[in-house]
């Protein structure tokens, strides 16, 4: 266990939060965590998005801007995004250990209940954030309808 000056790891810090909620309870507290984080990766995902158009369609409307000065904002945008899908990669990876958890709880064959029924989600078309029922799979076509098997590395078939 880290002491006061050394952080925990999201793993240590993922055990520690599982622990504390009652056993029976794990599984649901965690499908809500999971969903949750994904949350994350919305606000992200129109971050990015807001950014981009920014940075495309809106300097030009900046009074007094020169051309130099909108060309090191362009730049600067450029490092914010990155800094925006670093956020993104740290999130899916504690996605990523949250469902290996879940996975790890759940009995075999099991098919759970959860109280958590909608997930928030970045609709790129719409240009905004918007909630989608987990019980209607494919609504959103990036966002994960089966927290027990999150990969974002596993190709699409």
């Amino acid at each position: 266990m880290p002491t006061s000056q050394e952080p925990q790891t999201l793993a240590e810090s993922l055990k520690q939060y599982t622990e504390s909620v009652p056993e029976a309870d794990r599984l649901d507290a965690l499908h809500k965590l999971f969903y949750g984080f994904y949350s994350r990766i919305a606000i992200v995902d129109r971050t990015t998005f807001e950014l981009a158009r920014w940075a495309k369609e809106d300097l030009a409307f900046v009074e007094g801007l020169t051309p130099t000065m909108a060309e090191a904002m362009r730049d600067n945008a450029v490092h914010v995004g990155q800094d925006l899908f670093g956020a993104r990669m740290r999130t899916m990876a504690a996605l990523r250990l949250v469902s290996a958890q879940m996975a790890a709880l759940r009995e075999a064959g099991a098919n759970p209940a959860f109280t958590q029924r909608y997930a928030a989600a970045f609709d790129e078309d719409a240009g905004v954030i918007r909630t989608y029922d987990l019980a209607n799979v494919g609504e959103h076509p990036d966002l994960p309808y089966d927290p027990f098997t999150y990969d974002p590395a596993a190709e699409d078939d």
